[in-house]
């Protein structure tokens, strides 16, 4: 079927019925000013800005000129709005269990099944939302709640508006196994909690178009197969709990295992901390971490220097570490000094594990780099979240353990006083 452009008015022939409207449409502007203004800016952002209770996780950034974009589900539907009328969606409702976009821009072009001889074409349309009876599936990957495509400065990006709860229950099991001890899941599901919030609240004072990346870029998130009862558990009996500092979400940075004694978030992260934010300190943990080594090509680590340097180097001659900074030596004696993390960002974080480096050597041509730990170092340790667990601490102590001065407190309780 074709779309009739709803941007075009209708035409009528009762102008007095046409007036009426208009009039009562006025009138209804006049008396509820500020209603009208909140449902409109909630259609247009899909979540108030205070509203922690649904996610706008993004999903995968779109090629609009050759979309090919195949979503699935049960009675499956696409709606539109239009930049004229943006707060309404509409559409039709559909029997079909698949939806294929081929493209976006300039014409939104689409159809289901595989029936493309029944081609569905819209022009001037603002947001496009995607909606399912049970699931949405999208590159073998099912999720909760609806899909958004939202443009933005000519990018098109595909988001999924889910519950808190929802987006959780996929979070959890996917950054800590589901086998741990309840106690540590717990403290899993605060602390994810507690950074889809803060992520979501520095996003939307930015007007980002979405809350959270749905990788580690954020937290991974990889929808209903994930989901483990042991986790849903974990959801359940923190529901609502967040982490606060000073009365405000915080960073609630965590990682694999810090082989030994976590770093200060200062160090590694200083631009995300405000200057009165102290809770990311270093602390000693019982989990000591596992050894770990790789090496990369000599040739790929002067090029890496090239980049940061902007000069030649002909020679590597040495290269150690002390301290959390590695020293390389080059060109017959001169040192470049950088920390530890910072080598990890331009060498890759696969190549390089943690920043706790044990040993840097030159061996033939290439250059072999030991350590311990797996990740950033900062907050909470997950491995040693968990052998605290087994030694009896509560959720809430282990948080204590790993982030200094917090308290944890119900989120609904704590937005209703917040001044954001």
């Amino acid at each position: 079927m074709q779309f009739i452009n709803s941007y075009k008015p209708l035409q009528t022939s009762k102008p007095k019925i046409k007036k009426t409207i208009v009039i009562l449409f006025i009138l209804f502007l006049i008396l509820f000013p500020k209603a009208n203004q909140s449902n409109l800016q909630n259609t247009l952002n899909y979540v108030d800005f205070k509203d922690f209770d649904n996610l706008r996780v993004l999903i995968d950034r779109i090629n609009p000129y050759n979309t090919n974009l195949i979503l699935k589900g049960a009675n499956i539907s696409l709606r539109y709005s239009t930049y004229q009328f943006p707060s309404i969606y509409q559409g039709g409702f559909y029997l079909s269990n698949q939806l294929t976009i081929l493209n976006l821009n300039p014409v939104l072009k689409f159809y289901y099944d595989n029936n493309d001889s029944q081609m569905n074409e819209v022009s001037n349309f603002k947001d496009i939302m995607i909606l399912s009876t049970n699931y949405l599936e999208y590159r073998d990957r099912k999720y909760r709640g609806k899909f958004f495509i939202v443009n933005k400065n000519d990018e098109y990006y595909l988001i999924n508006l889910v519950s808190m709860d929802d987006y959780l229950r996929s979070v959890v099991p996917s950054e800590m196994p589901v086998s741990w001890d309840i106690e540590a899941l717990k403290a899993q599901a605060i602390i994810a909690r507690t950074y889809a919030i803060r992520v979501a609240l520095e996003r939307r004072k930015k007007n980002e178009v979405f809350d959270l990346y749905s990788t580690v870029m954020d937290q991974a998130y990889y929808g209903v197969d994930k989901e483990n009862p042991r986790t849903d558990i974990a959801v359940q009996q923190t529901d609502n709990l967040i982490v606060v500092y000073e009365g405000y979400p915080i960073w609630a940075l965590y990682h694999s295992n810090c082989g030994g004694q976590t770093l200060d978030g200062r160090l590694v992260f200083p631009t995300r901390l405000n200057k009165n934010e102290n809770y990311l300190t270093s602390v000693k943990c019982l989990y000591q971490g596992k050894e770990w080594e790789n090496k990369v090509e000599t040739y790929s680590l002067k090029k890496a220097i090239e980049k940061l340097t902007k000069t030649r180097v002909y020679s590597i001659d040495n290269i150690y570490t002390n301290n959390f900074r590695t020293y390389i030596v080059y060109n017959g004696g001169v040192i470049y000094s950088l920390y530890n993390w910072e080598v990890r960002k331009f060498l890759g974080y696969s190549v390089v594990k943690s920043p706790y480096l044990k040993e840097i050597k030159i061996q033939g041509g290439y250059v072999n780099f030991k350590g311990i730990g797996l990740g950033h170092g900062v907050g909470l340790c997950q491995f040693g979240a968990n052998v605290l667990a087994k030694n009896g601490f509560k959720c809430e102590e282990i948080i204590k353990y790993y982030y200094k001065g917090v308290e944890i407190v119900d989120k609904d309780r704590w937005l209703k006083n917040a001044n954001i």
